[in-house]
């Protein structure tokens, strides 16, 4: 299986190549605006794969989603107390996987679940 989501992986990425052609001739910002769309459907059905060829694939799944912060600590539980496991930098990559009042549960690729404090993380669309 691994195989086949890789070659679907690489067919993906070509056609975002070919999809940000097409986006420097469109002509209206309508077109653009549809494009831009595409090419975002696009990173999520990539970041989907690389997931599933990771074989950690959560429980749940509420976003991909960036760290936005230099320095964020991530917590074994969802709370300040809770003890620290990693400290995650500016444009990590992650899974959100739950949301517990202002705190956000996160998968890592590798696997490893914790939570940040909401504002740390981004959702992409």
């Amino acid at each position: 299986m691994e195989e086949i989501l890789t070659e679907l992986m690489e067919q993906e990425k070509q056609a975002v190549e070919k999809y940000k052609d097409v986006s420097k001739k469109v002509r209206s910002s309508t077109e653009r605006d549809l494009i831009d769309r595409i090419l975002a459907q696009k990173k999520f059905e990539i970041e989907t794969l690389k997931l599933l060829c990771s074989g950690n694939v959560p429980d749940r799944f509420i976003a991909f989603g960036t760290i936005i912060e230099d320095e964020v600590n991530f917590r074994d539980s969802p709370s300040p107390s809770g003890s620290l496991t990693a400290v995650l930098g500016r444009g990590t990559p992650v899974i959100l996987t739950e949301r517990r009042g202002n705190w956000v549960g996160l998968q890592l690729y590798d696997g490893k679940h914790g939570w940040i404090f909401r504002d740390y993380v981004r959702a992409n669309e």
